[in-house]
């Protein structure tokens, strides 16, 4: 290998190759994908009856994971040459399962960050004098107690701590970013056994998700949600549209929500088409089974 091949213009290059290998061959999958995203946005919206439908809604979200899996299995056994000595289904099941054990992992995660930081930030309100109780409205009590936090300076410390919060998990993802394609490429549930592969290079990869994946998605999500806006589906755009949803939009039917969604799944496509090219890319250079990550990244 030459240092030009191991640069990040050629990490780019192989990872757009990567998505030109798949973009086609793996429609099937996608469109599935969106089909399962649909059907998960249709019982989100019977689900909200509560009632037993609620346990279908989790097993419908457990479907719906599964069959992310297989689309992304069938992606990578496209672009790895080992991957594929077992079926489809096996290598997606291996896959659903390490995703469900880093999905658990982030759980987990952001449960005891958040059980944190309500905690830590009523210690501050209260250090500010204000009392959220003694205002009647729940929504205007945040506010004022965001007001309070704020002229005391406490708001400051607040955020900084969410940002180092956000920026760990964020480094724990960078860490854990190949665990999907090194399952499906040596047959076997690989995920801390990844993590040794990206030490020392998480700055490298970073700055490859930022370019290959977080812009994509910014910008992809916007146009799905813009999409949807303008179809009558309440988004993020949502907040900052002048006036209220037509009529006739604000009473879509579950069907043509759904619909709407796996359009808007189906816009997203890019961004995971480039994680999968961007996740083979990395696994080439970084795995010990393909070549020694110091003579990749130095």
């Amino acid at each position: 290998m030459t240092v030009s091949t191991l640069s990040p213009s050629s990490m780019v290059r192989d990872t757009f190759a990567n998505v030109k290998s798949i973009a086609w061959p793996t429609a099937p999958g996608l469109l599935l994908f969106a089909t399962a995203v649909a059907g998960q946005s249709w019982f989100n919206r019977l689900a909200a009856a509560g009632g037993q439908l609620t346990l279908l809604w989790m097993a419908v979200g457990l479907v719906t994971i599964f069959v992310g899996c297989c689309w992304s299995a069938d992606m990578y056994r496209k672009l790895l040459p080992e991957a594929g000595r077992n079926g489809l289904f096996v290598d997606a099941g291996r896959l659903f399962l390490a995703n469900l054990a880093v999905y658990g992992l982030y759980f987990i995660l952001i449960f005891l960050l958040t059980l944190f930081f309500s905690i830590f930030a009523g210690i501050l309100i209260g250090t500010t004098g204000y009392d959220p109780s003694e205002t009647p409205e729940s929504s205007q009590a945040v506010w004022e107690s965001m007001r309070a936090l704020s002229d005391s300076g406490g708001a400051a410390v607040l955020y900084l701590l969410l940002f180092v919060a956000l920026a760990g998990l964020v480094w724990l993802g960078l860490r854990l970013f190949v665990f999907g394609v090194a399952t499906v490429a040596e047959n076997r549930m690989t995920i801390f056994r990844s993590w040794s592969w990206t030490s020392r290079h998480a700055s490298r990869i970073a700055l490859l998700w930022v370019m290959l994946q977080l812009l994509p998605w910014i910008v992809l999500t916007l146009l799905a949600s813009g999409l949807l806006q303008l179809s009558g589906v309440e988004t993020v755009f949502s907040f900052y549209a002048v006036g209220e949803l037509p009529s006739e939009a604000q009473g879509l039917a579950p069907w043509q929500v759904a619909a709407l969604t796996g359009v808007a799944t189906l816009v997203l496509a890019p961004f995971y088409w480039l994680g999968h090219g961007l996740a083979v890319a990395l696994y080439q250079r970084l795995a010990p089974t393909r070549v020694d990550a110091e003579t990749t990244f130095g």
